[in-house]
């Protein structure tokens, strides 16, 4: 064989080798994974998710206790005040996380707070904000606006100099037969039989911040019958205030005040029914619509400020008052979203003389970067008979 023809013959034995074994790989050592929660289903098996952060609850508290949980939980501030905190209910943020409350009175901004977490949060806990002015707040309405990571989570909504500017509005007084329990409804009652040796005027939705010491007036007829004092305190944001009497009440239109101290803060009315005539039947009405966070589970209470804002996704309700609401009687809420319909829900068949009725509704993410209007407008037999709005902030 020729000298010139041994490099090509090489090649070939090289090739022909090599031709049934797979290349030999490299071992590589495996990535470390971060520890994931695993969850298992018969239908896909293993599934593996990082835990979403939660953000609980939201608070303005002017003291905080070692464990920065509030000792106290206000919407009013009094004038003068140079500090105040959000305190955050928070839960699975890992290490890094940063919540920044941006405080504004109007549409300036007015303070910063911000805190950086060095180890993860796993339980719930309270995380506080603080603002330390240096110089006193000035009385108005102002705002603190929530932030994860740059992402707007929620906002509250407080007052300077106004302690019961705000609470007033939320405060519901009704009336019934017996003081409230923790497991049912309030069963109110605009009108008592003849022969009622007892009524008690209840004072719902009672706002934490409101202080004093609390008494009522109650007259019948125009006449001064008698003032009480409230009753012990047995539920939260809840005060009671019996009127129990050995002989049976006269019959009569009664009026109802209650004070903080010397202030007025709700008004209401009742009859207690004569032998003769029997009052007519009074037709059902809405008296007021808001959208509220949390409810009261055993008696359907809006519980917290009114919803202005609010970051997508999220479950908010509906809280509707109504009066002398009869099982015939239909209502029905509509969902509206940028002037779209999005949902209706019927109710009917509720029999109520005086009561909250809470409706659940889920608002989905929002895709682009403009906040879109929200509205709900509650219909009674046919009528319109209420309705609230809100800013639907879009998902980060």
């Amino acid at each position: 064989m020729s000298v010139r023809y041994l490099p090509l013959l090489l090649i070939g034995l090289l090739v022909i080798g090599c031709s049934g074994t797979a290349p030999r790989r490299q071992a590589v050592s495996p990535t470390p994974t971060p520890q994931l929660l695993v969850v298992l289903t018969p239908d896909i098996g293993e599934v593996r998710y990082r835990p979403e952060p939660i953000i609980g609850q939201l608070v303005l508290a002017t003291t905080v206790g070692p464990d920065e949980a509030p000792k106290d939980e206000v919407s009013a501030i009094p004038a003068n005040t140079r500090q105040i905190y959000l305190v955050v209910r928070a839960t699975d943020l890992p290490a890094g996380t940063r919540l920044s409350a941006v405080w504004l009175r109007g549409t300036s901004e007015i303070g910063h707070s911000e805190r950086q977490l060095a180890d993860a949060v796993s339980g719930p806990r309270w995380i506080a904000l603080l603002l330390q002015s240096d110089t006193p707040l000035v009385g108005g309405e102002y705002s603190v606006r929530l932030y994860l990571n740059d992402r707007f989570i929620d906002s509250l909504v407080f007052t300077v100099g106004g302690a019961r500017g705000t609470s007033e509005e939320q405060i519901t007084l009704v009336f019934a037969g017996d003081r409230p329990s923790s497991s049912g409804p309030i069963t109110a009652q605009s009108v008592f039989p003849l022969g009622t040796v007892r009524v008690v005027a209840i004072l719902a939705n009672m706002p934490p911040d409101l202080t004093g010491d609390f008494w009522s007036r109650w007259t019948v007829d125009g006449r001064v019958l008698t003032e009480i004092g409230a009753d012990d305190v047995t539920l939260a944001f809840v005060r009671t205030f019996t009127l129990q009497r050995d002989e049976p009440l006269p019959p009569g239109n009664y009026t109802v005040q209650i004070f903080a101290d010397q202030q007025e803060i709700a008004q209401g009315s009742f009859t207690v029914a004569g032998a003769t005539p029997t009052p007519e039947p009074r037709q059902a009405v809405v008296e007021d619509v808001r959208i509220v966070r949390t409810i009261e589970p055993s008696t359907g209470l809006p519980v917290g400020a009114r919803v202005r804002e609010i970051q997508a996704p999220a479950r908010v309700y509906v809280a509707i008052l109504v009066r002398d609401l009869q099982p015939a009687d239909e209502l029905r809420v509509i969902w509206e979203r940028a002037g779209t319909l999005m949902s209706q829900q019927p109710l009917s068949g509720l029999s109520y003389p005086a009561n909250w009725v809470s409706v659940p509704f889920d608002i989905p993410a929002e895709e682009g970067t403009e906040p879109v209007l929200y509205q709900v407008t509650v219909w009674l037999n046919g009528n319109p008979a209420g309705e609230a709005t809100f800013i639907v902030h879009p998902s980060s």
